[in-house]
């Protein structure tokens, strides 16, 4: 369900990575969570649904991590230079500034990396039916 922003924009919910599905035919297609495909090839229907939802749960929580891994630095630093930039000196903004596109160039290279390794290494399989 989404939820309205400032300006009464609808904010969708963030999404799980795609299942991909190869059908017995040949044909390929990434179908998100909870969705049906039915092959244009062979006409047989797959239901993503089959999946147990702990397991894709599962398989979301090291995308959250990275996530709050990513954006939580940056909103702290924030949360403290900008009252200080506003009050005391601008320059605390320039200290923002610097320490953020750091942060952005030399630590997120290196968290992403972690995270794609540790989500390939644990992604798991499953064998859906065709209905």
């Amino acid at each position: 369900m989404a939820r309205r922003g400032s300006g009464g924009r609808r904010i969708a919910p963030v999404r799980g990575p795609p299942i991909s599905i190869r059908c017995e035919c040949g044909a390929a297609r990434e179908v998100p969570y909870g969705e049906r495909w039915t092959c244009e090839a062979c006409g047989r229907t797959w239901d993503t649904a089959q999946i147990p939802p702990d397991e894709y749960a599962a398989l979301l929580r090291p995308v959250r991590s990275y996530r709050l891994l990513v954006l939580g630095p940056p909103l702290a630093l924030s949360a403290v230079l900008i009252p200080l930039a506003v009050l005391v000196d601008v320059r605390f903004a320039f200290l923002l500034f610097v320490l953020v596109m750091g942060f952005a160039l030399l630590v997120v290279p290196l968290l992403r990396q972690r995270a794609s390794e540790r989500v390939r290494g644990s992604t798991p399989r499953w064998t859906l039916r065709p209905e």
